[in-house]
C-alpha cells in the first residue's frame, strides 16, 4: 500500500515539472530585425515557392532546436494602414528544417514589418525568434515605360526650319533709299512721265513765243 503511494506521488510530481515544458510559450521577435522591408533584409528563396513578381516571402526561425513554433503573428505597415497576419492562419506554413522549426508567410510587396510574436512550444533560450531571411518581389520599383519619356522622342522635340537667314524687303517704297527700297513700276511712272512731257512742251512754247516776240517790227 505505501509503495502504491509513493509510486503514485512521484507521477504526480513527475507529469507537474513536465508540464511547463509542454505548454504553448509567447514570445516575441527580436528587436534587431524590425523594422524592416522584404528588399532591406537578407535575401533567400528557399521558401514559399518565391521570387514572385508582386509578392514578398518572410521566413522566420526559432533558435535553439528545443522547441517549434504553433504560430507566428506579424504587424505590416502599409499604404492602407497596419496589417495582421498569422501563420498557418492567414497563409503560409510552419515546418520542420533539420530539427528547426520555421516559419513563412506571402504578403503584397513592399508591405514594412514592425513587429511579431510567437506562440511556440517547449522553449527558446533567448526567449525570442529571429526573422532568418526573405524573398522580395522581383517586379518591386520596375519602371514601366510611358510614352513621351526619356526613351520616346518627343513631339516638341521636332526642328522646324530657320527662317532667320532670309531677307525680307522692304514693303515702303523710297524711305531711307537703301537696298530695301522696291522700284517705281506702273501707272506711277507714266503719270511721272506725262508730267515730265508737259513740262518740257511748255517750256518750249514760251520759249518760241518770247522769240517771235523778240523779231516781231515795230510798227
Amino acid at each position: 500500500m505505501r509503495l502504491a503511494t509513493v509510486a503514485g506521488a512521484a507521477l504526480a510530481v513527475g507529469l507537474s515539472t513536465a508540464s511547463p515544458a509542454l505548454a504553448a510559450t509567447t514570445i516575441p521577435i527580436n528587436p534587431g530585425n524590425v523594422p524592416t522591408t522584404a528588399a532591406d533584409y537578407e535575401q533567400g528563396c528557399d521558401f514559399g515557392g518565391g521570387p514572385y513578381a508582386d509578392k514578398d516571402v518572410w521566413v522566420f526561425v526559432l533558435p535553439g532546436n528545443s522547441g517549434d513554433f504553433v504560430t507566428v503573428t506579424a504587424t505590416f505597415s502599409t499604404p492602407e494602414g497596419a496589417v495582421t497576419r498569422t501563420i498557418p492562419t492567414d497563409g503560409g506554413a510552419i515546418v520542420d528544417n533539420k530539427g528547426t522549426s520555421k516559419a513563412w508567410i506571402a504578403t503584397a510587396a513592399g508591405w514594412t514589418l514592425t513587429g511579431a510574436t510567437a506562440e511556440i512550444t517547449g522553449t527558446s533560450p533567448q526567449d525570442q525568434f529571429n526573422l532568418t531571411h526573405t524573398c522580395a518581389a522581383t517586379g518591386k520599383g520596375t519602371p514601366t515605360p510611358t510614352p513621351g519619356g526619356s526613351g520616346s522622342p518627343s513631339p516638341s522635340a521636332s526642328v522646324s526650319p530657320d527662317t532667320s537667314g532670309s531677307v525680307t524687303p522692304s514693303t515702303t517704297p523710297g524711305t531711307g533709299g537703301g537696298s530695301g527700297d522696291l522700284p517705281i513700276t506702273g501707272t506711277g511712272v507714266a503719270g511721272i512721265a506725262l508730267f515730265g512731257g508737259a513740262l518740257v512742251a511748255g517750256g518750249v512754247a514760251l520759249l518760241v513765243l518770247r522769240r517771235r516776240r523778240d523779231i516781231t517790227p515795230v510798227a
